[in-house]
């Protein structure tokens, strides 16, 4: 009698918000965000409007010199996101915000499988030569191959361990 084993929905649900989590931030690759003027966003904006900072401290119910503070630490990136916000809505802009990857998120974490088998052959080949068990580069390459493999298929928390 054949039995068919339970499918485990829980990985296959786990992979699919994995694989939406990964599309979604994959989909922010193409989108090149314009460099921050030297004097910051806000200076900027306010100027190209014609406003003074006086007037932008009235809209906020701030001083004048809290706006020069502002506008300061914004252009040294050290302004949180609520001011940020604040001021874009007196300036009738949109404050955007995003953390976009370099690369694929796909590649970023084939190249920290590759960093972590690298790590672990380098430790066995170490072990292996001192017992005069040392392996040859071919079997060296396909052994990193599917160390990666392993390390990509188990996923989650076991990249980003110290090692």
């Amino acid at each position: 009698m054949n039995v068919l084993k339970p499918i485990n929905t829980e990985n296959t649900v786990k992979q699919t918000v994995i694989r939406q989590y990964r599309a979604t931030a994959n989909s922010s690759l193409d989108h090149k965000l314009p460099r921050p003027p030297k004097e910051g966003w806000v200076r900027t904006i306010r100027k190209a409007l014609g406003m003074s900072g006086t007037q932008l401290a009235d809209r906020l119910g701030l001083s004048r010199n809290r706006i020069s503070v502002l506008e300061r630490k914004e252009a040294e990136g050290d302004v949180t996101l609520t001011q940020l916000r604040e001021l874009a809505e007196q300036l009738n802009c949109d404050l955007t915000y995003a953390l976009i990857p370099r690369k694929p998120i796909e590649e970023i974490i084939e190249d920290r499988a590759t960093e972590i088998a690298i790590q672990s052959l380098d430790t066995n080949s170490q072990n292996m030569f001192l017992e005069a068990q040392s392996i040859d580069k071919e079997a060296q390459t396909r052994l990193m191959e599917q160390i990666k493999k392993d390390i990509i298929a188990s996923g989650g928390r076991i990249l980003w361990r110290k090692y």
